[in-house]
């Protein structure tokens, strides 16, 4: 499955899961916090923590803080924000 991240095409997400930038934010909190459906779903399919904490304590509830509501509705699938 191909899918358009950031203007990538990620053939295989697993090289996303485990990948953080300096502040420990993961491609998760991005998809997140954006609203990139899409790119959200394809990590959380592919087994993406949904509660890591970045460096400011802040997991994937930055979907809250930015009113990305849809996002939002694909993590609480899988954890309690």
């Amino acid at each position: 499955m191909l899918a358009s991240c950031y203007g990538l095409q990620v053939k295989h997400a697993q090289i996303l899961l485990k990948a953080l930038d300096k502040d420990k934010n993961t491609a998760l909190n991005y998809a997140a916090g954006y609203g990139k459906n899409e790119c959200a779903a394809l990590l959380l399919e592919n087994g993406a923590a949904v509660i890591l904490e970045n460096l400011d304590g802040k997991t994937n509830d930055i979907a809250k803080l930015n009113n990305q509501h849809e996002v939002l509705k694909l993590l609480e699938k899988d954890a309690f924000l």
